[in-house]
């Protein structure tokens, strides 16, 4: 071996392992002292898999605790695996958040910070918690369906924070701008 490539193997290892224990993101609870984090677990980057977990970072005090292990079920419902999409509810009681699921669809759920409960949403994308108004907490959802005669769309429907639909908010051609003000606020 060519003392190139064993120079480049001691650097490029290391970094591959570091790499894989980094945070995929992060969200951070209002008043900026508490930041909730998605990270690659440990035993991922030893097997090279997919899983993940929640933590939570006091920056205060420098203290980390892990909410929420990886639970890689068969059952898309109950699968808690490879997460994504981490958003906290206006009051800052529950985080949301995606994992791995169907074929063309993740799961959302929920997870009440004081009892570090999980519990199974809806199926879809989570696209945002409504910051304000009539429908504040509740979750707009891109659901993946099918029409009867063939072909899909991908809708954005309204739902509350224990998964029941309270109707459609909008097609797949709603303007980006227009999404962001039904985020930040939303009434009836």
């Amino acid at each position: 071996m060519s003392v190139r490539l064993l120079v480049a193997a001691l650097f490029f290892i290391p970094l591959i392992s570091v790499a894989n224990l980094s945070p995929i993101e992060n969200i951070v609870a209002p008043g900026g002292n508490i930041v909730f984090y998605i990270n690659a677990t440990p035993e991922d980057a030893k097997n090279g898999g997919g899983g993940t977990e929640i933590e939570l970072r006091n920056m205060k005090t420098s203290q980390s605790k892990v909410l929420l292990k990886a639970t890689p079920s068969n059952e898309p419902e109950k699968n808690l695996d490879g997460f994504s999409r981490l958003r906290l509810s206006p009051d800052s009681k529950t985080l949301f958040f995606q994992s791995s699921a169907w074929a063309t669809s993740d799961a959302i759920h929920s997870l009440d910070l004081a009892s570090k409960k999980t519990q199974f949403v809806t199926d879809g994308t989570l696209v945002c918690i409504v910051g304000a108004g009539e429908y504040q907490g509740h979750l707009i959802v891109q659901q993946h369906r099918y029409f009867i005669q063939g072909g899909s769309y991908d809708f954005l429907y309204l739902y509350d924070a224990n998964g029941k639909k309270e109707g459609l908010v909008a097609t797949d051609t709603i303007e980006q701008v227009d999404l962001l003000k039904l985020c930040q606020s939303m009434t009836l």
